[in-house]
């Protein structure tokens, strides 16, 4: 394989990787703890209508509330990959015009 080539597909293998890098520290940071609180919700609606302090008809409330809960973080995550998606493709096309305007 050509040289210039082998240096552009190292060039943009980094760019992603130190994107990705970054990003996903921001991930995991976010995700621990929305997946802890949503694991102590679950757990204290478990208490709950085990010792009968919620009954059925409250049942559903916290069940919906926790099923809340889940979408939002899903939802978070969602738009967080999104962002990382684009920062990676525009720090890649970047990349590639600033390879291309060096020859021009």
């Amino acid at each position: 394989m050509n040289e210039e080539i082998v240096n552009i597909v190292k060039e943009i293998k980094d760019i992603a990787t130190t994107i990705l890098e970054k990003d996903i520290a921001t991930v995991r940071g976010f995700s621990e703890r929305q997946v802890e609180a949503i694991a102590k919700q679950t757990l204290i609606i478990q208490k709950g209508i085990l010792n009968g302090d919620i009954d059925e008809g409250l049942k559903e409330f916290f069940l919906d509330g926790l099923e809340a809960m889940v979408l939002n973080f899903v939802n978070t995550l969602k738009g967080i990959l999104s962002v990382t998606i684009e920062k990676i493709w525009n720090a890649i096309v970047d990349s590639l015009w600033k390879a291309i305007d060096s020859v021009i």
